[in-house]
Parts: C-alpha cells; sequence; structure tokens
C-alpha cells in the first residue's frame, strides 16, 4: 500500500524566511512601475529584485520537492503506482489556484476587448516551454519550468530503475540529476550559438523565462536535496562554507553586473550561458544554512508563517490582476511623490488580502484533495 496521507511536517524558520524574502523582492521589483522611470542605482536595484526572488524561488522548491523524490525513489514499493501519486500530489498542489487565476485574467482580458487566442496554452503549461515569453499573465512563466522539471526527472528516474534494476537507486538518482544539469546548461550554449541576442528585452523573455533554457536551475535545488538526504552530516558541518561559496558567487556576478559592467551586446556568452547558472549555484548554497535555521522567536515566526502560506496566492494574484487593474483604472501621471508612495501601499495591502482570502477560501479546501490513499 501506498499512503500518501501525511501529517503536517514542521515548520523550517529558516525555509519559511526564504519564501517570504523570495516574495518581498517579486512584490518589490514590480512597485517600479508605478514610479516614473529612472536611471538611478535604487530603481536598477528594485528591478533586479524580481530576478532574485524568481531565482530563490526556483532553488528553494528544487531542494524541498527534491528531497521528498529522493525518499520516495529509495523505497522498496516505489514503481508506477508511486510516480502517478507523486505527478499527482504536485499538480493538485499547483494546478488548482493557477487555473482559477486564468480563468480570471481571461475575464479581464475579454472585458477589456484583448485577444485571448493563445490562452489554450497555459492550461497545458505551454506557454513558455521552446518559445518566448507570452503576454498574458506573463509572471505565470515560473510554474512551467517547475513543473516540467520534476516532471521529467520522476519520468527518467523511473525508466532507469526498470532499465537498471540491478544498479544502486542513489547512483541512479545523482547520475539523472547530473547528466540532466548537463543538458539543460548545454541548451544555453546552443541558444548562444543560434541566437543574435542584442537586447536585455529579448534575454529576458527569449532565454530567462523559456522552460528548456530553465530547469538546470531547479534541478540544482534538487541536487541539492539528494546530497541533504544522502549526507547529513556533511551537509550540516559545511553548511557555512556553503554559504560563503555562494556570497563569493553572487559577488563575482555582482562584479561583472555592476564595475565591469557587461552588456549583453558586447559579452553574449556571459549572458546567455554563464550569468543565470552562476546565480543559480550562487543562491542553493544557501540552503544548508536557511535549512539548518530550525526556529526563531514567537514574534518573527508568526509573520512569516503568514506570509509564506500565501506567498503562492500573492504570486498568482499580484501583477497581472492587482497591478494591472489598479494602473488602469487609476491614471497616475499627475501623482506627487507622496501620492504614489500611499498607492504602492494600497497595491501591497490588496495584493496581501486578496491573497489570503484566496489562500483561506480557495487553496486550503483544495489542498484537501491531496489527502488521498492508493491500494
Amino acid at each position: 500500500m501506498i499512503d500518501t496521507v501525511r501529517r503536517p511536517a514542521k515548520r523550517i524558520f529558516g525555509l519559511d524566511l526564504l519564501r517570504v524574502i523570495s516574495i518581498a523582492l517579486v512584490l518589490c521589483s514590480h512597485t517600479s512601475v508605478i514610479y516614473p522611470p529612472s536611471d538611478s542605482l535604487l530603481a536598477k536595484v528594485v528591478d533586479m529584485c524580481g530576478f532574485f526572488g524568481v531565482e530563490i524561488f526556483f532553488v528553494m522548491s528544487g531542494f524541498l520537492i527534491g528531497s521528498i523524490l529522493f525518499r520516495l525513489f529509495l523505497r522498496e514499493d516505489f514503481g508506477l503506482r508511486s510516480m502517478i501519486v507523486f505527478i499527482y500530489r504536485r499538480l493538485i498542489r499547483i494546478l488548482p489556484n493557477y487555473f482559477l487565476i486564468i480563468l480570471v485574467n481571461m475575464l479581464i482580458w475579454l472585458l477589456l476587448k484583448y485577444s485571448i487566442s493563445d490562452v489554450w496554452k497555459y492550461f497545458f503549461l505551454w506557454q513558455n516551454f521552446a518559445t518566448p515569453l507570452l503576454p498574458f499573465f506573463p509572471e505565470s512563466w515560473s510554474l512551467p519550468v517547475k513543473e516540467y522539471g520534476y516532471i521529467i526527472v520522476i519520468l527518467l528516474i523511473y525508466g532507469c530503475s526498470i532499465l537498471l534494476a540491478k544498479v544502486s537507486r542513489k547512483i541512479i538518482f545523482l547520475t539523472v540529476i547530473i547528466v540532466m544539469c548537463v543538458f539543460f546548461f548545454a541548451t544555453k550554449i546552443w541558444y548562444n550559438h543560434h541566437t543574435q541576442n542584442t537586447t536585455m528585452l529579448q534575454w529576458d523573455n527569449a532565454l530567462r523565462s523559456v522552460v528548456i533554457y530553465r530547469i538546470d536551475t531547479v534541478l540544482f535545488g534538487v541536487l541539492f536535496g539528494y546530497i541533504a538526504s544522502e549526507h547529513r552530516h556533511f551537509w550540516e558541518k559545511h553548511k557555512l562554507t556553503f554559504a560563503f561559496t555562494g556570497f563569493l558567487v553572487l559577488l563575482v556576478l555582482a562584479i561583472c553586473l555592476g564595475y565591469f559592467r557587461l552588456k549583453i551586446s558586447d559579452s553574449p556568452f556571459f549572458w546567455n550561458v554563464l550569468c543565470l547558472p552562476m546565480c543559480g549555484f550562487g543562491l542553493v548554497c544557501f540552503l544548508p544554512l536557511f535549512s539548518e535555521w530550525k526556529s526563531a522567536s514567537a514574534q518573527w515566526t508568526r509573520p512569516v508563517i503568514f506570509i509564506s502560506k500565501i506567498s503562492y496566492c500573492v504570486y498568482l494574484l499580484h501583477y497581472s490582476i492587482v497591478l494591472f487593474l489598479m494602473k488602469y483604472f487609476i491614471d497616475t501621471t499627475g501623482f506627487s511623490l507622496l501620492k504614489l508612495h500611499f498607492f504602492m501601499l494600497g497595491y501591497l495591502t490588496i495584493t496581501i488580502g486578496l491573497g489570503f482570502l484566496m489562500y483561506t477560501y480557495f487553496e486550503k479546501p483544495t489542498m484537501r484533495l491531496r489527502n488521498i490513499k492508493t491500494v
């Protein structure tokens, strides 16, 4: 019997804090559209917040799912049924909220007379699989990256466990992850050799936001999930070393971008091939430190857990629905700086409030669908 009913896991404060940091960075980056365009250092930092927020989201999600998948794969009863239940539970966690927001966005676009001719792709997470990101519901691009990454991983380890029945499953799991990392890193090399990429907008839409070029970032998290599960003592002992390594990698990245000011037109190989893996690897190295941060005082734990729980709903709602409609119906052109600040506070308040309502009255009820037993 495969019992998929799970008791609530004890929350890890450090990982909840990472979720909060991730969603806070994403929200911060989108506040830039509220204010007039600026070339100041602060404006550039705000624009970069969303980039790092999503990358944290990728590696942390990969770490959590990778740890679960590795333990599942090592079980003696792992097989076709286990694989199907895993995929089912994963999709039930993601799709109900996602489909709801697609339908709300469709209604908004229809009322505003926009075309929704390609929206069908979103229901299959196909909107950015191998082609540039579509304008409808643009923040959804990160979900296909994660979900296709996990589905491909479990299909490959299941297939290899059948073909290589006598090989250690630990070796199979590690080999599949490493080979996949190399393969999806190679897709960026292919892109660099076959695409004349000269603008950041093209880079953002045609590379950073496209599934086949981004799965390796999620796999970094999966690989660290394997390390945490299989080499626990090493993981705990060297958490500071990992964090320092991650800091150095991100520092090198910052120097390349800030001090040397590498432009995509002059350094396409750096931007197309090296930039994203460097960022992903630098961030994933902080996971040992944060995952071992088990608890904190109640005054910090309560708000962190609250935001962590509603973060997925907030992510789905914040841009294409809340901010889009506020900007559409409220002309902020003549607003003073103080009025823009209040507009921003209203945006954040509405987003968090709607996120809480969606989590309470939609996500929590639908999550009960995960609690099934498969005989």
